[in-house]
């Protein structure tokens, strides 16, 4: 089982419309937080503004340092933001990032807001980055919780969606046309009827047939290839359709979806094994069985 850390977590920051909107709510919930709870002791004698106008400055501050944050590290690290690949741990290591840039971005603002000849301080630094860390961490550990809540809920959702759509799917008819899936060497060629496949597992360089006889009997086929040789040569049967690196499916053989925080499995008729929708695949699943 995957540690909370690599739990699948959802991702926000895939547009700039996402990101925009999220700054926005960013700045505001700073602005009223700090306005209506005043959670550290102020010195108000030191203010060069009223406190409303202080509080909104580190709202659109903290705004500004999370689009330039998100910008800057999209682009030097644009691996780390795929959105399939996603983590709780992510999401935590990311926004631990970003508060340490608000913290830093807090100490530089002092000058702009206090009236002190101390602002500069080393003091004042670790100071700002503490405090930042403190209302931040509480801040981000409410939003981790409450978007993993909704994503157990959005997950139970889409399995009974994808059970009807299955479902439907399967009521449809198809030609069962012989199928011939070709290898570099002749003798790893593979020949069986559409209905009879259940599905093909990569395993390195080979990759394992599972077929299902009209007894309900099921033998494995191992052949020297490659899974995406096979998904090519499948491309027109619109029932076979690869659901992860590792796994090509015939949907005609789905009994039944089930889902979690982690994603999706498919379990096959009369089979135990479960083949996993990996979330790269997930939006094609869900076209191929609408279509």
């Amino acid at each position: 089982m995957k540690s909370p850390l690599h739990q699948s977590y959802p991702f926000f920051y895939d547009t700039w419309k996402n990101v925009c909107f999220q700054a926005i709510i960013l700045a505001i919930v700073v602005t009223l937080f700090q306005y209506i709870f005043e959670p550290f002791t102020y010195e108000f004698g030191e203010h060069r503004f009223s406190f409303f106008t202080i509080s909104l400055l580190n709202g659109l501050l903290v705004g500004l340092i999370f689009l330039g944050f998100i910008t800057i590290s999209k682009t030097l690290v644009p691996n780390f933001f795929q959105r399939w690949q996603w983590t709780v741990g992510k999401e935590i290591g990311f926004w631990a990032g970003l508060l340490l840039i608000i913290g830093v971005g807090m100490f530089f603002r002092r000058e702009l807001i206090y009236d002190n000849p101390n602002n500069f301080s080393f003091r004042y630094l670790i100071a700002e980055v503490v405090n930042t860390f403190l209302v931040g961490s509480l801040i981000i550990a409410i939003s981790v919780m409450i978007n993993y809540i909704q994503l157990l809920k959005s997950t139970a959702n889409r399995e009974k969606t994808w059970d009807k759509l299955v479902r439907d799917f399967q009521k449809r008819q198809y030609e069962n046309p012989e199928i011939i899936i070709r290898a570099q060497s002749p003798q790893d060629n593979i020949r069986f009827r559409l209905s009879d496949f259940m599905y093909a597992m990569s395993d390195g360089n080979y990759v394992k047939f599972y077929l299902q006889d009209q007894d309900g009997n099921t033998s494995r086929h191992i052949k020297r290839n490659t899974l995406s040789n096979t998904e090519e040569q499948c491309s027109n049967y619109p029932t076979i359709l690869r659901v992860h690196r590792s796994y090509i499916v015939n949907i005609h053989k789905i009994d039944s979806v089930s889902g979690n925080a982690q994603g999706y499995k498919l379990t096959l008729a009369d089979i135990e094994a479960q083949i996993p929708v990996s979330r790269s695949y997930i939006d094609s699943f869900e076209a191929a069985v609408k279509d």
